[in-house]
Parts: structure tokens; sequence; C-alpha cells
């Protein structure tokens, strides 16, 4: 499992889930990147960026560890990101960007939940973090953001100097009261929560336990519908294979229902066995998820840490 490879995906799967320009950028809170909001923009309160509810536009802005960049530039292309159902137009294109080293632009279309989007993808290297700039609009929306409104956007991009990690930990829409010992690593998107166990910030294949939290403020699925959601989720997250769930549990308990998963899988990169577990936690219109991966052999060193985090997670 190629960590930032597999965390970029869940970060652009997860983000699929004014009246005139402002002359500065605005840095949402926690985030060391900004830009000038577009027409119709404001802050989100689900994640780092900018939402038109009505129009149902979005502005996704995500960080990952500076050494990422050339990972994620490597598959940075129409067959790069073909499995991520992005269907590009044209090459990539060297963009300028204030406080970044290295800059590329690329769009084109995609399709979820049956509807068409265009879409505009930055990624950038500043001194040190990596950055994805996400722009996506639903195709023929009426009095949509035109081209030219984007490329103005994608043309004022600011990297700054991030903030703490207390800082960015801070600004998350959910607290986890007990870290059970995991060492946070990485906040993306102002909504995912990286935590890890060992000396690497950016542990190779499963060398290290990784710790995935990530949550959704505005749209959780219906009572009925929340174990077989969780199911999918489980079925479907990145950088494993043949995933199989040997334990399915819910309860409801400290104001939420908690839905918990665990099985085995393999690793897709170096075929090593693995243990998953997810735990999610649900409330009448919102939802935090926590993941655990690690090696088959490491279960009973972290399965019960790893549940203890995962019981403590409550909204702010």
């Amino acid at each position: 499992m190629r960590f930032s490879t597999a965390i970029l995906a869940f970060a652009l799967l997860w983000a699929t889930c004014q009246s005139s320009l402002a002359q500065e950028a605005v840095f949402p809170e926690g985030s060391s990147v900004g830009l000038v909001v577009p027409k119709g923009m404001q802050p989100s309160s689900a994640f780092s960026g900018f939402q038109d509810l009505t129009k149902g536009s979005s502005i996704v802005l995500t960080e990952l560890p500076a050494e990422a960049y050339a990972q994620i530039a490597a598959k940075f292309n129409a067959e790069g990101l073909l499995p991520t159902g992005i269907v590009v137009a044209g090459q990539p294109e060297d963009w300028s960007v204030k406080g970044a080293s290295h800059a590329k632009m690329i769009h084109g279309s995609q399709i979820a939940s049956g509807v068409k989007y265009r879409k505009w993808l930055v990624l950038a290297q500043g001194p040190t973090t990596t950055t994805m700039i996400t722009v996506q609009i639903p195709d023929g929306v009426p009095d949509g953001l035109s081209d030219a409104d984007v490329d103005n956007t994608l043309r004022s991009i600011t990297v700054r100097t991030p903030p703490t990690m207390e800082e960015q930990v801070a600004a998350l829409p959910f607290k986890v009261a007990d870290m059970a010992a995991f060492r946070p690593i990485r906040v993306i998107a102002g909504a995912t929560y990286i935590l890890t166990d060992g000396p690497q910030d950016v542990p190779a294949n499963s060398s290290q336990p990784v710790v995935i939290i990530a949550s959704n403020l505005g749209k959780a699925p219906e009572a009925a519908e929340r174990m077989d959601f969780s199911k999918q989720a489980f079925a479907s997250l990145t950088g494993i294979k043949d995933v199989r769930s040997d334990n399915e549990t819910s309860a409801v308990a400290d104001g939420g229902e908690w839905v918990e998963i665990d099985g085995r899988a393999t690793d897709s990169a170096s075929s090593d066995q693995l243990y998953v577990a997810q735990i999610a936690r649900f409330e009448t219109n919102r939802y935090v998820r926590a993941i655990l991966i690690v090696r088959d052999s490491e279960k009973d060193k972290f399965a019960d840490r790893f549940r203890r985090l995962a019981k403590s997670m409550t909204f702010n």
C-alpha cells in the first residue's frame, strides 16, 4: 500500500462525496493553501475549502507530505487518474503557484452519483507540503462558474508556511479524546486525520499501522442504511485488495449509533496480509469513521488500542 497514493485516492473519493472576487487569498482555518474565492462560494464547514451548496460546486484543498509530490506527479496524467473516474482532457500544464517550487494543472470531467462534473486539479509542491486543489462544478448548472472564472481562481492559489499540527487538529470538525498512544502525522482537507505508531511519517507499505479518521458533516445515511453503507465503505478502501469482513456489529451509545466491522485484506503493493478495522459513529445528518490498517501479525498489539481511540470520537 503506497501511503501517499492511497491517501490521495481517499481524499479524491471523499471530495467527490460573495458577489465579486475578493482581492486576497483566503486560507481555511488550519490550512497552508489559500486562493481568491470565486463568486457564490463560501467557506465549507465540512472540509478544508469552499462550496456553493445551491449549485453543488466545491473547491477542496488537500495537503500531503512534501515527499508525496514526486509519487503523485508520476500519475498526474490521463492514465494515472483513470482509476479515480476522472476523464482527463489534454495534457498536464505547468502552472504558477505563489510559494510553490513546482506545480501542474489538469482538467477534465467525472461522473459521480449520476452527475457529470467539470473538474480541475492543481498539484503543487510547497516548502514543507504537497497540496492538491480540486475544483468540481456540475455540468450545465445554470449561472455556474465559467472556465474563465475557474482559471482566475486557480491562478490565485498561494502556499504559505503551514499551521502547526496542533492548530490543524483544533480546526477538525471532530475530537478524539483518547489517542491510545498513536502519533498524529497529517491532517488532510480539514476533515481527515492520519495517525501511526512508529518513526516514519510516510509509512512504506504496511511497515507501520495507519489510522485514518474522516468525517462528513453534510450527509449521512438513514438509520436503516447505515450497516450497508459501512460495509460498502469497508470493502472499497484504497491500497488494499481481497477485503473480507469477519465481524459486523451495530449498537446505540453515547448519543450515536456505532457500526463496527473488522476483517482481513491483502496489501496491494507488498502482498502482506493485513488486519483491517472500521468503526463509524453516526448521528442524524453527520458521521465520522476511523479505520485501522495493520499487518495481520500485529493485530493483537493494535486492535484494542484502535478501538479505544475510535470509541472516544465526538463531534465539535
